[in-house]
């Protein structure tokens, strides 16, 4: 009898066994290999928390494959099945290994990939629009260029998933009339949506404008260089860099921001070599990752000489460590590109960048600038500069000169030279919209 009770015991364990797999094989499309809806939402729901622990992001990814009912029509299911396996296999062998897959009984495919920022989101919706729009799939029999419909929404929780893919299908039809993908970011207001996804297009096809502002000599008030802006189109409307900088920032768009805009400063002082010398925001990202490789390609392909590059570095807050920035820093001066600290006392307000770094510019935060005539804090941070300027060898620049009074007072403190709407407003330049820098990696 007890050997009876474990005989049974044991085929209930194996039965049990059974059911699970089989019950997983269920999760899984058979022709894409992908979670199917059912796997899917489970698969997301657990990504979804932990993204929540982490405070991290999940980029969502719809795809849609245009013209499979003309392709049924033709060629029957099997050959919408052999177009979406070959679809399948190829995003399996470009996509990271833990990136969930999954597809639905309408033969759409999702794509889920855990970001840190949301802009590797928006670069990833380019990167899947750009794969699959250049595919055709050919055996001979049959031949069908592969056209996409793509939308990528960036989430951190926050709804049901169920909720979250039924509000990415009702944004089809507008994704299907777009000729790239179309980013959402969830959790904003439709003003902060339209103007992100427009800032976005504008960086990533190079359209972005620039302004130069000059910086003056205090004591003779002749221009010594220009301060290369960025500047957003819209609609007639031209926005500052402060007012879109903050989506910049939430897109994590530095890098490629200062590449386009590094570009453009380098052609037009080519073509405009009455400019002089021109300074160019670089972000620590960009100085650490991929700004030498570009410097040294451009200056020889646009053939400008690097004395007349300022590369002012700004002080954002960065997890980049001093010596590793100085390391950088010190071969492109040695290349013979002048070297800015900008924004000093501000964000990280590292002395360390100050101390380590052979500058050959600071330029002093606005904020401490203003208040120079009433805030005797501000003289005595201004007076530390100075000193400072004197032992390291470096020139100060004023920010925000806005009257003269201010721009006698820095003068009293040993700076050299004024940037700010008293000494000249910036011009905007619209022409440089169409100038577009080359691809990454290409010269």
């Amino acid at each position: 009898m007890a050997d009876e009770k474990e005989i049974l015991k044991k085929r209930l364990s194996e039965c049990e066994e059974e059911l699970a797999r089989t019950q997983e094989l269920l999760l899984i499309d058979p022709v894409t290999g992908f979670f199917n809806e059912r796997g899917f939402l489970r698969a997301l729901s657990a990504e979804m928390s932990r993204c929540l622990r982490e405070g991290t992001f999940l980029a969502l990814t719809l795809i849609e494959i245009q013209h499979l009912e003309s392709l049924q029509n033709v060629y029957g299911l099997y050959g919408v099945q052999k177009v979406l396996t070959f679809i399948a296999e190829h995003l399996k062998r470009n996509l990271r290994p833990y990136d969930l897959l999954g597809t639905t009984a309408r033969n759409l495919l999702w794509v889920v990939s855990a970001i840190k920022k949301t802009g590797e989101g928006a670069r990833l919706a380019q990167r899947v629009y750009r794969l699959l729009n250049e595919l055709v799939y050919d055996d001979g029999d049959l031949v069908f260029p592969i056209r996409t419909a793509i939308i990528t929404r960036i989430i951190c929780g926050g709804a049901a998933p169920g909720e979250i893919l039924n509000q990415s299908l009702k944004l089809l039809s507008e994704a299907r009339l777009a000729q790239e993908p179309l980013i959402v970011l969830g959790g904003e207001t439709s003003q902060r949506k339209s103007l992100e996804r427009e800032i976005f297009r504008a960086i990533a096809k190079g359209e972005l404008a620039v302004a130069l502002q000059p910086v003056i000599n205090i004591h003779t008030g002749k221009t010594i260089f220009y301060e290369v802006l960025a500047r957003f189109i819209s609609e007639g409307h031209t926005f500052s860099a402060g007012t879109f900088m903050p989506s910049v920032e939430h897109l994590g768009l530095f890098e490629e921001l200062d590449r386009q805009i590094l570009y453009k400063a380098m052609v037009l002082l080519k073509e405009s070599p009455e400019i002089g010398k021109v300074a160019v925001n670089i972000s620590q990202e960009y100085a650490l990752r991929e700004l030498s490789k570009d410097l040294l390609a451009w200056t020889k392909s646009i053939g400008i000489y690097p004395e007349d590059l300022i590369l002012e570095i700004n002080e954002r807050k960065s997890t980049f460590s001093p010596l590793a920035l100085s390391s950088k820093l010190n071969f492109l001066k040695a290349e013979g590109f002048t070297l800015s600290l900008d924004d000093f006392g501000v964000e990280s307000a590292n002395l360390f960048l100050l101390r380590d770094i052979p500058w050959d510019l600071v330029k002093v935060d606005g904020r401490f600038v203003r208040g120079l005539l009433t805030n005797d804090f501000d003289r005595k941070v201004l007076r530390f500069l100075s000193e400072c300027a004197s032992l390291l060898g470096f020139k100060l620049v004023a920010e925000q000169v806005e009257e003269e009074k201010i721009l006698k007072e820095v003068a009293r403190y040993g700076v050299f030279y004024a940037q700010g709407f008293y000494c000249g407003e910036p011009e905007i330049i619209p022409e440089t919209r169409f100038l577009k820098p080359p691809k990454t990696g290409e010269g």
